[in-house]
């Protein structure tokens, strides 16, 4: 790429002063004027070191997916520059005369920065509008990180490194600044898995942490637990959890056995020597789903049990690390697990953030009890499992308005979130969340529409709106239910009429959005998740079936977008998992 391009004169148009379309993205806007229209792209990134340039192809790329080059009208020449100052992860954005600059103080900051230009853009088949005007990115919130689960065979287990650098490139350009995932084998997969298969994942967490690095955004790894492999010894076993929600895998590892301690400290030096390389900014410690032991010396695993387990791991955790900031999750915790971490951590210096949250509404512990010491609170937004089972089994996911209400929960306490993601499906989730601890202030329906403008160009962000608010209010089934169930439900009910009035409307609202988005997004999973999200319920709802018929190319079209093949097969032939992936015989043949 050459360091410096000639832009053509844009043509203007017309003043923007509409309100709803300043807020579609998460900043401070200092001054708008005009908009002009462009059909290409062209980056300066001449004032930056060789290896952050890539940064000109994030942008470049992802403008010329939603409007191809043309000679329609102006080239925007868009100009990338640090500037000391420019405070933290900040950044500057202005748009006149044909040109853009980006400035940040720190190279993530750029990336922030170029994402704020993404979404200030309207995307059309030939040409794409930007408004001139000067737009800064603040976010008040100072952690912001996506935690990928890569296990039981689903998106992240099998995506491939471009795939997951893709997906981490989309995600810090919406403003996120630290990821999770795992980098040594699942345990949960480990005995039943080759060795390729393990090797394929090991290098996969190399590109993708490498990925990482290159972004400038932090790492958090897992810091250890008493869950073990499949294959442990028996009579190290712990006493299972009596309460359902933090689960019970039945291969916790009791650390007041005796050599119980000893085999988790071996086992986490294992996990050490395979994490992928590189810098880890965090390591989180996390006692539950899975984890725990009730036997009579562990209990209660949260304030007893699990923090005697932490010290040790800690020990070797600061060996290989000693400059990751430890996160200690709650994670369903009880109020005497929380009494007991208090007393703890008030003799205990090791910890940098507390990670609270729940299943439900966030837990009223933290918020009536200051942490001692003042320790930073996280929170772990729930965006995958919550209401529907199996998670991704319909399509896309959206819950803005439960996201903005646990939001405001703990709003005063947190400085920032670890989201849970078990896949794609949940895309929407991520960006309304994201949004609210970057903007505080932000209001859900303008986060849609600015996800609309970027991900589903072409199309009405108010359709998109309307689709979301359809299917949080259809989010769980007649009666509640988180699978479809229909045995109680009459045919002639007022609430199942409801249900499919809802469905009919968003498959409507889908076909027509389908007709409007640019020609190179219609195919995209962001989209087709939601298209066939509106197009499964109402199959479902009309048959009163799980799985009908009417709907299997719908789903069979999901298991490919999830790589759930395997996840798939795994559950038809034992019954258990393939908990992101929809729970038919898609794989059968005719002659089967």
């Amino acid at each position: 790429m050459k360091d410096v391009l000639t832009a053509i004169k844009p043509v203007k148009t017309f003043a923007v002063a509409m309100a709803t379309m300043l807020a579609l993205v998460p900043v401070a806007v200092e001054a708008v004027t005009a908009r002009s229209v462009f059909s290409s792209v062209r980056c300066d990134v001449s004032s930056l070191p060789p290896e952050k340039r890539f940064v000109a192809d994030m942008l470049v790329s992802r403008i010329e997916k939603r409007t191809p080059p043309s000679g329609q009208a102006g080239v925007l020449l868009v100009r990338f520059a640090m500037d000391g100052k420019i405070a933290g992860e900040n950044a500057k954005v202005s748009v006149h005369g044909g040109e853009a600059a980006v400035s940040a103080g720190c190279f993530r900051g750029l990336v922030h920065g170029a994402g704020v230009l993404l979404r200030r853009m309207r995307y059309g088949r030939e040409t794409f509008e930007v408004d001139d005007g000067t737009f800064s990115f603040e976010p008040k919130k100072p952690l912001r990180m996506a935690y990928f689960a890569r296990h039981f065979h689903n998106w992240y287990h099998h995506a491939s490194a471009k795939e997951l650098a893709d997906y981490i490139d989309d995600l810090v350009l919406s403003g996120y600044n630290a990821f999770k995932f795992q980098c040594s084998y699942p345990t949960a997969d480990r005995a039943g898995d080759s060795d390729t298969e393990k090797r394929v994942f090991v290098d996969v967490s190399a590109k993708a942490l490498a990925r990482v690095h290159e972004l400038e955004c932090g790492f958090c790894g897992s810091g250890g637990n008493n869950q073990a492999p499949l294959d442990s010894p028996e009579e190290l076993r712990g006493v299972p959890n009596s309460d359902r929600k933090r689960g019970n895998l039945g291969f916790n590892v009791c650390p007041s056995k005796p050599g119980g301690m000893e085999y988790l400290c071996e086992y986490r030096k294992r996990q050490l020597k395979e994490l992928a390389g590189g810098a880890m900014d965090y390591f989180i410690y996390w006692p539950f789903d899975e984890g725990g032991c009730e036997c009579e010396k562990c209990r209660p695993w949260g304030g007893n049990g699990f923090l005697r387990l932490i010290e040790q791991l800690e020990k070797l955790n600061k060996g290989a690390y000693p400059d990751a900031k430890a996160i200690v999750s709650t994670w369903v915790f009880h109020d005497d697990d929380w009494a007991g971490l208090y007393r703890w951590l008030e003799s205990h210096d090791g910890v940098d953030y507390i990670l609270a949250d729940s299943h439900t509404d966030f837990p009223k512990y933290p918020l009536e009890h200051p942490v001692p010491k003042g320790i930073p609170v996280i929170t772990f937004p729930e965006i995958s499992m919550w209401g529907r089972s199996p998670w991704g089994a319909y399509g896309a996911i959206a819950m803005p308005k439960r996201f903005e209400s646990l939001f405001r929960q703990a709003e005063r306490i947190s400085g920032g979130f670890m989201c849970y993601s078990e896949g794609l499906y949940e895309d929407i989730n991520k960006e309304v969340v994201n949004g609210l601890y970057v903007n505080p202030g932000a209001k859900v329906d303008d986060l849609l529409r600015s996800y609309a403008s970027l991900y589903l160009a072409g199309a009405a962000p108010e359709d998109f709106v309307r689709l979301c608010d359809i299917f949080e209010t259809n989010h769980r089934f007649p009666r509640n239910h988180s699978r479809p169930r229909f045995g109680d439900v009459p045919e002639g009910d007022a609430e199942l009429a409801a249900y499919r009035r809802r469905a009919d409307e968003a498959c409507r609202i889908a076909e027509r959005m389908d007709g409007m988005i640019v020609p190179n997004l219609r195919k995209s999973w962001r989209w087709r998740l939601v298209y066939l999200r509106a197009m499964i319920d109402r199959e479902i709802l009309l048959s009163r079936n799980a799985a009908p018929e009417s709907a299997r190319r719908f789903f069979d079209e999901l298991v490919a977008i999830y790589h759930a093949e395997r996840q798939l097969a795994d559950w038809r032939r034992t019954g258990k998992g393939g908990y992101t992936t929809p729970q038919y015989p898609a794989l059968l043949t005719k002659a089967e």
